[in-house]
This record gives structure tokens, sequence and C-alpha cells, in this order.
């Protein structure tokens, strides 16, 4: 096999070259003029990236592709043509959104001022979810209703979404509750994981929080602090969350969080030269850990 393509790594070289012909081609028949390199697609109303589209690809028969193509572009553009939407259907549609850090080309990152960082390696924004198709929402969105009338209904709509959950005890001893599911916000649920606990579980939180992975949209696995087994946990999530980012679509990341009192920390540390990961906890994580594991 050859190798691995360097910006689109769901593909091989090969692969990748040939994704980016269709999506020329996707464009060149529409009557658009676009430049296509490395994993973005640049045309005048702006760029787009080519990522989820290639682990889309990686999954299907190679005669898929060019369906797959039409259809991911075409949901795009249904979703840029609703930007002149009123502020009730803004309002109607809108959740808070987890999306990696990467997710806002640098060149557009101006228009999207009002999006916050979580913790290392993610940011909460403003989506705009209709019937086919999901845009984030810009700065001018944004102006038109009002920052914070946007983030208390869309943390509304998220913590209402439904998803799957289940419980799963490790070789550790640890328990885990994975929560999956088809919807495009799974992930985003870590942004009301106190919501989340109390309608999934029936309990609340405990006061030392959760620690949780999010590797990517669909998946969202956590571990309250709550027993002795919470080290054990770490190493599972660990596993758990580099593996999930590295096999499915929409990445998001493979770090290790804590959720602390609505505060979250990462304490994933990633070697840049050598992609080697390590844990860190800091000081007041560890001092539970020690009190849980007495």
């Amino acid at each position: 096999m050859s190798n691995l393509d360097p910006h689109l790594t769901a593909l091989t070289t090969e692969q990748a070259d040939r994704l980016r012909e269709l999506v020329r081609e996707h464009h060149a028949r529409r009557g658009d003029s676009v430049t296509v390199s490395g994993d973005t697609v640049h045309a005048a109303p702006g760029t787009r990236g080519l990522f989820n589209l290639a682990e889309l690809c990686r999954r299907a028969g190679p005669e898929a592709w060019p369906e797959i193509v039409k259809h991911h572009f075409d949901a795009l553009d249904n979703g840029t043509s609703s930007a002149g939407a009123g502020a009730e259907d803004i309002l109607r549609s809108v959740y808070l959104r987890l999306v990696p850090d990467d997710a806002i080309p640098a060149k557009a990152a101006a228009s999207f001022s009002y999006i916050r960082p979580v913790a290392t390696g993610l940011l909460e924004a403003l989506a705009l979810d209709l019937p086919d198709s999901l845009r984030l929402l810009d700065d001018q969105d944004v102006a038109r209703v009002g920052l914070e009338e946007l983030r208390s209904a869309g943390r509304a709509h998220l913590a209402g979404e439904p998803v799957d959950h289940d419980v799963m005890r490790t070789g550790s001893g640890a328990t885990l509750h994975a929560v999956s599911g088809e919807s495009m916000h799974v992930a985003s649920k870590v942004l009301v994981l106190d919501d989340l606990v109390c309608s999934e579980t029936g309990r609340e939180l405990p006061d030392d929080g959760a620690l949780f992975t999010v590797p990517s949209r669909h998946f969202l696995l956590f571990h309250p602090l709550e027993d002795r087994n919470a080290v054990g946990a770490i190493n599972d999530l660990a596993s758990f969350g580099l593996g999930a980012y590295q096999d499915n679509p929409g990445p998001l990341s493979p770090r290790i969080y804590w959720w602390h009192k609505g505060n979250v920390t990462c304490l994933t540390q990633i070697d840049d030269a050598t992609m080697e990961f390590s844990v860190a906890p800091p000081e007041e994580l560890m001092t539970i850990l020690h009190r849980l594991a007495a």
C-alpha cells in the first residue's frame, strides 16, 4: 500500500489525489473556479476543509466517491444559503457546538471572533442545524440575534438531544459511561455534561467532577470521579480515545480531559516531535486521585 497522504491522513497519497480531482470536477460542473490543495478547497466565498470528506470516502468503495463528494458539497451549499435566516429561525435551530481548535481556517478566524476556548484542542461554537446540513454561525449571524440569547437556546437544544447511553466495566475495574449515536451533537453534549449525567444516570456529577474524552463527534466517554478506580479509568479513556479518534469520521481530540465545576482541563500532553502521548494531571486532580485511592 502507498504511504498515507501527509494532508489527508485517512487516505493514501493515490486515494487523496483522486479525491482532490473529484472535488475539482464537481465544482467545474457547477461552473465554480476553485483551487484544491492539501486538505482544503479555496473558492471565492472562502475555504472548506476536506478532512471529514476524506473520512467518509475511506469507509466507502471507490465507485461511491463521486456521489459522496456531490452530497457533501450540496449539503454545505444548502447551509451557506441559509445565511440570511431570520432571528427566530436561527434560535429555533441553533446548538452549542464542540469543534477542534483547527476547525476555523486562519483566514476566516476574524469572522468567528465569538468562538471561545474550552480546553487544549477544543472550542465552543454555535451551529445552525438544518434538515440536510449543519454550519457554524459567524459574527454577522450572532450580531443579528445576540450572543447570550443564542448560547441559551443552543444549550437548551443540546441538552435535549437524544443519545444512546451504555455503561461498561473495564478490566481495570473502572466504570465508563459511553454516549454515542447518529446525532451530529453527541460529543458536544460534554458542554452540558452536568445535564447529560442527570438525564442519563439519574444522579448528579460528584463534587470532584468527571474525566472524559471526545474522540469524534459521535462519541463521548466519561468516568465520574467517585471511587478508587479513577487511575484505571485514565488509562482506559486514553486507549479508547486514541483508537476512536483514528478510526472514526468527524475526529475531535484524542486527549483526556477533567470536567470540574463547569471548567475543563486537558490532562494529555503531546510531544509534537515524537508524537508521544503522556498524561499530566494538575496538582488539584492528583490530590483527588490520591484521596479516592485511599
